[in-house]
């Protein structure tokens, strides 16, 4: 299995959350394991990067719009749903 490559805020401005996720997903068990053995400050520091970058790209607002523009769909009152996913979430 290939090592993966770490989230960077660069990756927020250049992919879109759609493209993030699997990365999201694959970093995140990383954390689940390294967490499990135990993390010195370097670690800590660069999981928190993490968590912020996860915040970035799961904006609670955006998140909220995105389940308005989907329900509205489902109701048929829009010919497609939320562009959520294809959107890039931009680094802050």
């Amino acid at each position: 299995m290939a090592r993966f490559k770490r989230l960077t805020w660069d990756d927020l401005n250049n992919l879109t959350r759609d493209e993030l996720l699997p990365r999201l997903e694959t970093e995140q068990a990383y954390w689940a394991r390294k967490v499990a053995r135990g993390l010195d400050a370097a670690d800590r520091e660069a999981r928190k990067q993490f968590s912020d970058m996860v915040l970035a790209v799961l904006n609670p607002s955006a998140v909220a719009d995105s389940m308005a523009e989907t329900t509205a769909w489902l109701k048929g009152e829009r010919p497609t749903d939320s562009s959520f996913w294809r959107e890039k979430p931009g680094a802050e």
